[in-house]
């Protein structure tokens, strides 16, 4: 790597690279984003304006979402690419403006790698809120290894390859299927894969709103017995 530094190649190494990721990302975004009508309803957290064009034409509504996303560009590139789109300055960690089951699809861009453990865990149980059962978390994120990032003026963040196995290993079931591959691996490693939302999977806010709900009615069928036993009033 030593003769590339000092030919002045690092220029054209990072161009060989941002190419191949262009290609993976395109494909991941245009084979595993749901077709179907209506259009599919996504949020994408981070990455910019090229991603538009990879979309299925049929999309109904990106949702574009970081703290440094250019709000006025990703609308103009959104009529361009002729797909819906709507930008949000904010952490990608807070989906909160997205009801429950109401996305096919969640594509991080990057902000994994740049989330803490603590906002990482935020991001999937709202990830799992909002996605509807069996659509999919689609994932491109930088992993350790390869080229020292500090050559390259790239950004730093990582991710460990334990925290998706962590995801196929949730004791709740969440996911169906979790996979994922490297790409660039020895070069500038990602781990390029998707968590699809278990079709049966309700989530803990789910389960204690039925808990509630269980309550309530237990609640009222005793007041309703209680009511009962008392004595009637009127005339004997």
């Amino acid at each position: 790597m030593v003769p590339l530094l000092a030919a002045g190649g690092v220029g054209a190494w990072k161009f060989a690279m941002y190419g191949q990721m262009e290609v993976i990302t395109a494909s991941m975004l245009t084979n595993n984003v749901p077709r179907g009508d209506p259009g599919p309803r996504v949020i994408q957290l981070q990455g910019g304006t090229k991603e538009l064009y990879y979309y299925p034409k049929s999309t109904a509504q990106i949702t574009v979402v970081g703290e440094e996303v250019k709000k006025g560009l990703i609308e103009q590139v959104a009529l361009q690419a002729a797909i819906p789109a709507v930008a949000k300055q904010q952490s990608p960690a807070n989906l909160g403006f997205a009801a429950d089951s109401s996305v096919d699809a969640v594509v991080s861009l990057g902000a994994l790698a740049g989330m803490s453990e603590m906002q990482r865990n935020a991001f999937l149980a709202e990830a799992l809120r909002v996605l509807k059962p069996g659509c999919p978390l689609v994932f491109i994120e930088r992993l350790p290894g390869g080229v020292p990032l500090r050559y390259l003026g790239g950004p730093s963040g990582t991710i460990s390859e334990s925290v998706f196995r962590g995801w196929e290993q949730r004791p709740d079931g969440a996911f169906s299927l979790v996979r994922w591959d490297t790409a660039l691996g020895g070069q500038d490693p990602h781990a390029v894969g998707l968590a699809l939302k278990a079709a049966d999977y309700r989530g803990p806010a789910a389960a204690s709103r039925r808990a509630e709900k269980a309550a309530e009615k237990a609640a009222d069928k005793e007041a309703k017995r209680e009511k009962a036993r008392l004595p009637k009033k009127g005339f004997e």
